[in-house]
């Protein structure tokens, strides 16, 4: 299926959990317990304390919201209506209540949280079309339990690899205390992708306006552990590492090259890798949206090869919204035709290997 001009692949879609659903893939005593409750609720905390509902025009631009179907919002059926009226290809898909995965303390229940997740997109995503490609999760509060987990999701189930939490862990991606995740993740040639959300310790605490935290609770955490990966020699010793950093937009990466190129003047880095050429390796693919003004400077400066088209359908955009954006994209000044195509398509399809 390819009826647009440049053919789609959404490189970060949301799933959207139904908790009663997920409850049947979660492993025991763990289902059990949470049934015995009677209030199955949610089965991941919240993300922090601006995610809830907020007093808002119900879609974009003040209209009416449109979304894909009359299925669940969100769910697998809903998601093939979606690609359907939107004329995509195929979508990568994240979670959208297990964004607090990192914030779980109880590395138990986060190791049995991850694989009833796993095992439910694998059933009521995955299974139910071949253009749905969901990402798995992992609990990195146990290292061991991490690999071993992420192997099952790529080999046994055959996700394109596992989203990694931004925050709530206690140190930031880069440390070695997660190198052997990335070791086995080498090894598979699969995708791990960072993805915002949660605001937690980012010096938001004094906002009380969601839309004021929304600005940069997405693009901080990617920024934090973009600059871990480099300064903390992960990139050194794992270059062949597929790294996605997904829903901070595009435009925060001039800073961080920028950035990273001064402190190396005064503060050099043992290693001689440059971040500009990590970027350009094709290992690395970053979310863009139609309406950066930023994506021509970038795209001039390291090429289209790390940039991909994403819908974040079904959260802040709705049905019409998404072919919207496809649409800025296929028109944005400046880019060739072969830039457009890399964009919207065929990066993420490279990258994610779907």
């Amino acid at each position: 299926m390819a009826k647009r001009a440049f053919p789609v692949v959404d490189c970060d879609g949301h799933i959207i959990e139904a908790s009663s659903e997920m409850l049947d893939f979660m492993p025991e005593p763990f289902q059990s317990v949470i049934r015995g409750g009677r209030n199955v609720g949610r089965l991941f905390p919240g993300l922090d304390g601006m995610h809830m509902p907020q007093a808002r025009p119900s879609g974009a631009a003040g209209r009416e919201r449109v979304n894909a179907s009359e299925h669940r919002m969100g769910s697998g059926e809903d998601w093939v209506a979606f690609l359907e009226g939107a004329e995509i290809d195929k979508a990568v898909m994240f979670t959208t209540q297990g964004l607090a995965v990192g914030i779980i303390q109880n590395p138990d229940y986060a190791v049995a949280v991850c694989q009833g997740f796993n095992d439910y997109v694998h059933a009521c995503y995955r299974k139910v079309s071949d253009r749905l490609h969901p990402m798995g999760l992992i609990p990195m509060q146990n290292v061991p339990e991490a690999v071993k987990e992420l192997r099952r999701a790529v080999e046994d189930l055959g996700l394109p690899g596992a989203m990694l939490p931004t925050r709530g862990l206690p140190v930031n991606l880069g440390h070695e205390m997660y190198w052997p995740v990335y070791e086995e993740a080498e090894r598979l040639g699969c995708v791990l992708a960072l993805h915002g959300g949660s605001n937690l310790n980012l010096g938001m605490e004094g906002f009380i306006d969601n839309g004021a935290s929304h600005i940069l609770h997405h693009p901080l955490p990617l920024i934090i552990n973009f600059v871990s990966f480099f300064r903390q020699g992960a990139i050194d010793r794992f270059p062949n590492l597929k790294i996605g950093f997904m829903e901070g937009g595009a435009g925060w990466l001039a800073f961080v090259l920028d950035r990273l190129a001064r402190e190396d003047e005064y503060r050099p880095r043992a290693s001689d890798l440059d971040p500009v050429e990590w970027v350009k390796s094709g290992n690395v693919l970053i979310g863009c949206e139609g309406s950066e003004g930023t994506l021509g400077h970038l795209v001039d400066r390291v090429g289209p090869t790390p940039f991909a088209y994403a819908s974040d359908y079904p959260h802040e955009v709705d049905a019409l919204k998404a072919e919207e954006e496809i649409d800025e994209l296929a028109h944005y000044p400046g880019l060739t035709d072969d830039d457009k195509a890399a964009v919207l398509g065929g990066n993420a399809k490279r990258f994610f290997g779907v």
